[in-house]
């Protein structure tokens, strides 16, 4: 009769007929057995050089560490390194848990991207630009570009507009900071008056600008309000000098007016202007504008003389008028002699 052999972990199978002779039965004691190549090494199955834990002759004969909890896994025993997150007791010791917190923020290794970081973990709230995945959702970019010009809202200053980013060109005077850069200015001050160009009527002119009161005779607009030495009362007092002498000799002598020269006080609104010593001698009279004004002054007699000046300041250092001289024979005596009325017109600067 043969007997047929099916495999099995032991040493001697269960004989098929009296013809074969069960002399031992393999154990897990230690000992060289009949039929083992090395010691027990028909309890270790997977070959990882630990022992099956689960037979009780393994446990009796062998140390814990010597043990193996799953001696159908090579990569599982008591040598090993335990593996988080991976559902196995890599080491065989429960006390090595496959799933840690370690940061205590309830959320354990396995599903916590950083569990160093108790500020890091799933459901908290994403910070933006700090470099960090906070929630541990990459959906949620640490760094948008809501606008879609390049620029990430950690480094664009509006990024709601695609107009405004670092690489932007700086337009001036439209009150925005294209360019995201504070060293481009939109208004820059390129006189150093303290206003920039886009306020300044001459940035290039540092006497002229909003902030300057108006500068009275320099015939410049100082304060940018489009005129020029505007409410000023120049003072015209002075020594003025004619282009041409006024000269008059008549009535024998009587009258002798020779001058290159007359004085002007001025006391705005009024003034006076002194011509010559006795005749024209002083004349009074008011202003009737900022420059132009009105004098005369009459010398009763029997010829009567009368001197008016019309006149204006055409700058401040310029003149121009006219002087009317009339005579009067006041009693009918023929007094006046030869005088007749003169006209001169007069152009003086000081």
């Amino acid at each position: 009769m043969r007997c047929v052999l099916t495999p099995a972990p032991l040493l001697l199978l269960l004989a098929c007929g009296s013809d074969i002779k069960v002399t031992e039965q393999a154990r897990c004691d230690g000992q060289l057995q009949e039929g083992e190549d090395s010691v027990d090494d028909l309890f270790d199955a997977d070959g990882d050089g630990f022992y099956d834990g689960a037979n009780p002759e393994c446990r009796e004969t062998y140390p814990p560490e010597f043990l193996d909890c799953n001696d159908a896994d090579p990569n599982v025993n008591p040598g090993m390194i335990e593996a988080s997150c991976n559902d196995i007791d890599d080491d065989c010791d429960p006390s090595t848990t496959d799933v840690q917190d370690l940061d205590g923020d309830g959320f354990d290794s396995c599903t916590d991207c950083n569990d160093n970081d108790s500020l890091v973990r799933p459901n908290a709230v994403e910070i933006s630009c700090n470099g960090i995945d906070d929630d541990c959702n990459t959906t949620t970019p640490d760094e948008a570009d809501v606008d879609g010009d390049g620029f990430t809202s950690c480094v664009d200053c509006d990024d709601t507009t695609a107009q405004i980013s670092p690489g932007n060109t700086e337009i001036a005077c439209d009150g925005i900071d294209n360019d995201c850069s504070e060293t481009t200015l939109d208004s820059p001050d390129l006189d150093g008056d303290g206003v920039g160009e886009c306020e300044d009527c001459d940035d290039a002119d540092a006497s002229r600008s909003p902030d300057l009161d108006e500068e009275c005779g320099d015939e410049i607009d100082n304060d940018c309000d489009t005129e020029i030495d505007e409410d000023c009362q120049v003072d015209y007092s002075d020594i003025w000098t004619m282009d041409s002498n006024v000269y008059v000799n008549c009535a024998t002598g009587a009258v002798n007016i020779n001058t290159s020269t007359f004085i002007v006080e001025d006391y705005y609104p009024a003034i006076r202007v002194t011509m010559g010593t006795a005749q024209p001698g002083q004349m009074n009279g008011n202003f009737t504008s900022d420059t132009e004004f009105f004098v005369g002054n009459t010398i009763a007699g029997a010829c009567t003389e009368d001197y008016q000046l019309t006149g204006e300041f055409t700058g401040d250092n310029d003149f121009e008028g006219t002087l009317l001289i009339t005579f009067t024979d006041s009693l009918g005596w023929g007094s006046c002699f030869d005088c007749t009325s003169y006209t001169f017109d007069i152009t003086a600067s000081r």
